[in-house]
């Protein structure tokens, strides 16, 4: 009942507002009710019903003697009247907007809250003249002195002030005014007459406005209105939020725009009732000498504001914050990384990275080559059992069997040869990871082509035809047409997971960018192998050593002690793996091949809660997810939660797989630390509900990944494979075997 409350009185404030314009323009044309408007070219009529419908006490106020000032809004410079120009200027570019008789100026126009507002009421504007641009080069020297409306020449200054009390009644034009009544409160300057010439115009009309009765009619409307808002009729503006099931968004301003403004060169008509000229000389110099420009009594608090750090302060840019924190952070851990060269030395002086001169044919890992090769032949088998059944050769059922085998052993016979034949952990991670990207790869296009192939429709040009950025190769593409060995090789390199008939594409190759890529996907590499080799191996060693000189007996005072040692340097390298795969790795692959889609994650540094980090950390394994995993569980009947523990399930089983499987030793310290995900998914959505927008998910999810959770499976899988070769020499300083520690960055921070 409010709202419609509301919406009546803004639907009479409206009428009001047309029939006082009418008139007023009905005044000016001398026509008797009708005109045609000058604006929209539209043909408007007051009728006798419309007036016979006006309240009393509308029908007895006059129209205002003048009419609503237009709005303008851009860059001007601010004299700092309430700061010292410490070996500079004290002039500063800002942001001006000036709507319905208020004006208020911003840093930037990227700034949402203003620095100040002024409303205009008993207010003058003060022509102060222009004064010569120093830095200002003439061009053509010859032609003497340059045109004062020539840009950037000179500096056209003026200024805002408070007009002394009764001077609106007393004083017909505000260039009476006392000089030395009167209280300056801004001062703007611009590099072009014409900007000056329409800003005053602007600012005389909105200041003759602000001192009409209609304006303080409508103020107390707008008082009205705002309290009715907050009185729970629900028109307050929605606070502005980030992804959902992430942290309110923080704001850190993006470096300023300089904006070039050129001038209309127009004469404007000035209004002299709220206009003084400066006669003083020099009255454009920004410190002059006369009390009357800058009184000793000029109010330097002028309105009630909170602190910048305060809850109910506007939005602030925290950028210098976290330049801060950025030093801290580098600063504390070069002492750790000092602290691990002093106890172990410096590992490039230790030959820690082997010697190319020393390699040879019998260094190279056949069973490794010969993994990758037969990759190829499982796209290849793929790609014949699929041309034939799109061609009616082979019957629906044996396709699919034949699918079925081929797909899963894809990722059968690559784990059989990582368990019997490859001994590195390095190479064997290599093999597992590229094998089981190629067995969720074939999964889905074998199912999209099923579906493809039983619903045509959905291939056709009409279906596809949502897809925005598709090249015109691939416009008319539908099954079978899409079988073909390029298709599916594509569909193997590009940074997908899922497959489709046509994927957003970009018209070129960026050339420069592959090479930047190139070159951060190098250097992201090389970091992280020092810090495997710097820190995490030495530290690992060395805990061996401990367990060895004690028997075999392992202590808690151990574990924590080594957990809290391998805690920052795992979360590093955590974070360069992301940093170097999802972003610089599969940019680099999209930019080769054209990929268009690139969003390979989202915010998940911003979760409020754990099941939107598995939502936002790798987008690829998610879409696979929900579109062979998830959605195939609800159409067989499973409920939502049944289907979510499948998909937990799993993702548990391959994150075992892909480290059990490399170190020849299977256990369950990755599944356990998957599946222990699903009661912290409802720990944290609990405080999420309970909390809206707090940082306490956040906490949980950087102290279970980070500090906990990685760091424990490194350390719990160092000793079990510590156990099991126990009976040999602990050759923790190949990199060969030390490296193979990379995968177990990963142990609990992604879904593959």
């Amino acid at each position: 009942m409010q709202s419609l409350e509301s919406l009546l009185e803004e639907k009479k404030r409206l009428e009001r507002e047309l029939k006082r314009v009418t008139s007023e323009l009905t005044e000016r044309s001398g026509h008797d009710g009708s005109f045609l408007s000058k604006t929209t070219g539209a043909s408007v009529k007051i009728s006798s019903r419309e007036e016979d419908d006006t309240p009393t006490e509308e029908k007895t106020r006059t129209a205002p003697p003048i009419a609503i000032p237009g709005s303008k809004s851009g860059y001007l410079f601010k004299w700092q009247d309430r700061s010292i120009g410490w070996g500079g200027t004290k002039w500063d570019l800002r942001f001006v907007r000036l709507e319905r008789g208020r004006l208020s100026y911003f840093k930037t126009h990227y700034d949402i809250a203003p620095r100040y507002v002024l409303t205009l009421k008993n207010c003058a504007i003060r022509d102060d003249g222009f004064k010569i641009n120093k830095r200002y080069r003439v061009k053509d020297k010859t032609s003497g002195m340059v045109n004062i409306r020539t840009p950037g020449a000179y500096y056209h200054v003026f200024s805002i002030y408070q007009r002394p009390k009764g001077a609106v009644e007393e004083n017909p034009t505000a260039d009476l005014d006392d000089e030395n009544a009167i209280v300056p409160l801004l001062r703007f300057s611009s590099e072009s007459l014409a900007q000056k010439l329409q800003w005053m115009e602007l600012l005389v009309q909105s200041c003759a406005y602000c001192d009409s009765e209609y304006f303080k009619e409508e103020k107390e409307e707008e008082q009205v209105k705002f309290v009715s808002q907050l009185s729970g009729t629900g028109l307050l503006p929605p606070s502005e939020h980030g992804t959902k099931g992430t942290l309110p968004l923080l704001y850190f301003a993006p470096p300023p725009v300089k904006i070039r403004r050129h001038p209309s060169n127009a004469t404007l008509k000035k209004n002299a009732s709220h206009l003084k000229l400066n006669r003083v000389k020099d009255s454009a110099k920004s410190n002059s000498m006369r009390t009357s420009d800058y009184p000793p009594s000029k109010p330097m608090h002028r309105s009630a504001e909170p602190s910048y750090l305060s809850d109910e302060a506007p939005m602030q840019n925290y950028r210098g914050l976290l330049n801060l924190a950025l030093i801290i952070l580098v600063i504390s851990n070069f002492r750790i990384l000092l602290a691990t060269m002093q106890e172990y030395g410096f590992v490039l002086t230790h030959g820690f990275v082997g010697s190319a001169g020393n390699a040879s044919w019998a260094d190279i890992d056949y069973p490794f080559v010969i993994g990758l090769v037969l990759l190829n032949v499982f796209v290849i088998v793929t790609y014949v059992v699929e041309s034939q059944l799109s061609r009616g050769v082979l019957s629906q059922r044996l396709g699919i069997a034949l699918h079925v085998i081929n797909t899963n052993a894809a990722l059968l016979v690559p784990m059989w040869l990582v368990w019997f034949e490859i001994q590195s952990p390095l190479n064997g991670s290599i093999l597992m990871m590229c094998a089981t990207i190629l067995w969720m790869k074939l999964i889905s296009y074998v199912h999209a082509n099923n579906d493809y192939r039983h619903f045509p429709e959905r291939s056709n040009q009409t279906s596809t035809s949502f897809i925005q950025n598709i090249d015109e190769s691939s416009k008319e593409l539908c099954y079978p047409d899409n079988i073909s060995l390029s298709n599916i090789y594509y569909f193997w390199f590009a940074p997908t997971l899922t497959y489709q008939i046509v994927f957003p594409r970009l018209p070129h190759r960026n050339m420069a960018r592959i090479f930047t890529l190139m070159i951060r996907l190098c250097l992201s590499f090389v970091f992280m192998v020092f810090l495997i080799a710097q820190i995490i191996v030495p530290s690992l060693k060395k805990m061996v050593q401990e367990l060895q000189e004690g028997e075999k007996v392992f202590s808690i005072h151990i574990f924590a002690e080594y957990l809290l040692k391998l805690g920052m340097a795992s979360t590093y390298i955590w974070l360069l793996v992301f940093y170097g795969y999802f972003h610089v790795f599969f940019n680099l692959l999209a930019e080769i091949l054209k990929f268009g889609d690139r969003v390979f994650y989202r915010d998940w540094w911003n979760s409020s809660n754990l099941s939107s980090y598995w939502r936002l950390w790798n987008i690829p394994v998610h879409y696979w997810l929900v579109r062979h995993l998830y959605f195939p569980c609800i159409r067989i009947g499973l409920s939502k939660s049944g289907a979510m523990f499948i998909v937990f399930f799993f993702s548990a089983v391959i994150h075992e797989m892909l480290i059990s499987v490399p170190f020849h030793m299977i256990r369950s310290y990755s599944f356990l630390g998957m599946m222990s995900q699903i009661p912290l998914v409802m720990i944290t959505k609990y405080f999420d509900k309970l909390r809206p927008g707090s940082s306490i998910g956040n906490f949980i999810f950087w102290l279970s990944f980070c500090i906990l959770g990685q760091p424990m499976a490194v350390i719990l899988y160092t000793i079990d494979y510590w156990k099991l070769r126990s009976d040999k020499t602990f050759e923790a300083t190949r990199y060969s075997e030390c490296s193979g520690f990379l995968p177990m960055m990963n142990c609990g921070g992604g879904e593959l």
